[in-house]
C-alpha cells in the first residue's frame, strides 16, 4: 500500500512540475508571441484578399459606369442617327449587354436597378430609331443587279 502511495505522490509531483513548466512566464510569452504572429499573418492575408476583391469590384464598376455613359450619350442621338450608325451601336450594345448580364448576378440591388434603367433607356432609344427609320436589319446586303448573261 505504501508503494502505491509513493507512486501516486511521485506522479502527482511530476504532473505538478509539468504544469508549472507550462505556466512559466517565459513559456507564456513565447506562446503569446506565436499567437500574435499568426494573427498578424492572417490579418495581412485578409487585407491582401480584400484589396484584390476591391480592385476587381472597382474595375467592374468603372466598366459599367463607362458603358452606362456610352448608352446615355448615344440614346440622345435618336433623332439624328443613321441606319449604319444605329447598326454599329446596336452591335456594340448587344455585345456589352451579354457581358454585363453574365456579371449581374454578383451585383448589389442598387447596381441591378441601375442596369435595368440603362436597358430601359436603350430599349426606348431603339423604339424611337425604328419608328423614325423603320425596321432596320443587322444584315446590309449589296446586290449587284446588273448581271452579264453572255
Amino acid at each position: 500500500m505504501k508503494i502505491a502511495s509513493k507512486f501516486k505522490t511521485i506522479g502527482l509531483a511530476l504532473a505538478l512540475g509539468a504544469f508549472t513548466f507550462a505556466c512559466n512566464q517565459e513559456t507564456q510569452n513565447e506562446t503569446n508571441a506565436e499567437v500574435d504572429e499568426a494573427q498578424t499573418e492572417l490579418s495581412e492575408e485578409n487585407a491582401e484578399a480584400n484589396a484584390e476583391l476591391n480592385d476587381a469590384g472597382a474595375e467592374a464598376n468603372q466598366k459599367y459606369d463607362e458603358f452606362s455613359g456610352w448608352v446615355k450619350t448615344n440614346t440622345s442621338k435618336a433623332e439624328t442617327v443613321t441606319a449604319d450608325e444605329y447598326r454599329e451601336m446596336r452591335a456594340e450594345y448587344n455585345k456589352k449587354e451579354a457581358e454585363f448580364e453574365a456579371e449581374s448576378s454578383t451585383w448589389d440591388d442598387e447596381t441591378r436597378r441601375e442596369w435595368e434603367e440603362t436597358k430601359a433607356d436603350w430599349n426606348e432609344f431603339e423604339n424611337k430609331v425604328q419608328k423614325r427609320l423603320g425596321k432596320i436589319d443587322d444584315i446590309d446586303v449589296d446586290v449587284d443587279v446588273k448581271r452579264d448573261n453572255n
